[in-house]
């Protein structure tokens, strides 16, 4: 066997061991640990739609408020041409900050239909307003750039903070979640999550 095939030979190994382990990675769930024991529990959710995570909080009126994090263009503007999917893969890209208010738990259920996965596990109501104020400030803050997505139903704003593979609305998730005294073991790149239980 010549030199070049053996060259040849072992990166192509390489490459399958690297497929393999990014395979096994995104195939794997993060896993959510709420907090034990929070002080004046409420219920938080979290809605698996594909690809992407939101998170779902109870607002001071009683009803719910979902947010969202991604790429405007792709999300907000739904744009989901291939131009910009492999733009808000590869390259940072304006963020957005989505959000869609509920009166209450049925028109939250309705809203999101049968085909998509909810997760719900108590956090700290302290903690969940806390969380559910900041954002709310983060969304206000840029009221000016506002558009509404009839797709998914949602309001949307210019973020701050960039979107990038590394930071994506899974990632943004996960800060929210630790926000919430929640800890989050395991790969986080898709909306691949489970709730552990008790």
């Amino acid at each position: 066997m010549s030199i070049f095939r053996r060259i040849s030979l072992f990166f192509l190994v390489i490459l399958a061991i690297i497929g393999l382990i990014a395979g096994i990675l995104l195939a794997s769930p993060a896993i959510i640990i709420p907090p034990v024991e929070p002080v004046q529990p409420v219920t938080a959710y979290v809605v698996d739609v594909g690809l992407h995570a939101r998170l779902v909080l109870p607002d001071e009126e009683g009803g719910l408020v979902q947010y969202a994090y991604g790429d405007w263009h792709y999300f907000a503007l739904h744009q989901q041409d291939w131009g910009s999917g492999i733009a808000a893969l590869l390259i940072p890209t304006q963020g957005t900050l989505g959000r869609r208010k509920y009166q209450d738990i049925a028109e939250f259920k309705q809203g999101i239909g049968n085909h998509i996965t909810v997760l719900n596990f108590a956090v700290s109501g302290v903690q969940a307003k806390k969380l559910q104020k900041s954002l709310e400030q983060r969304f206000q803050q840029n009221m000016n750039t506002q558009v509404f997505n009839p797709v998914n139903q949602m309001n949307f704003v210019k973020d701050d903070m960039e979107y990038t593979i590394y930071h994506n609305s899974n990632h943004e998730l996960v800060v929210w979640l630790e926000d919430l005294d929640c800890r989050v073991e395991g790969f986080v790149l898709l909306a691949n999550f489970q709730v552990k239980s008790s």
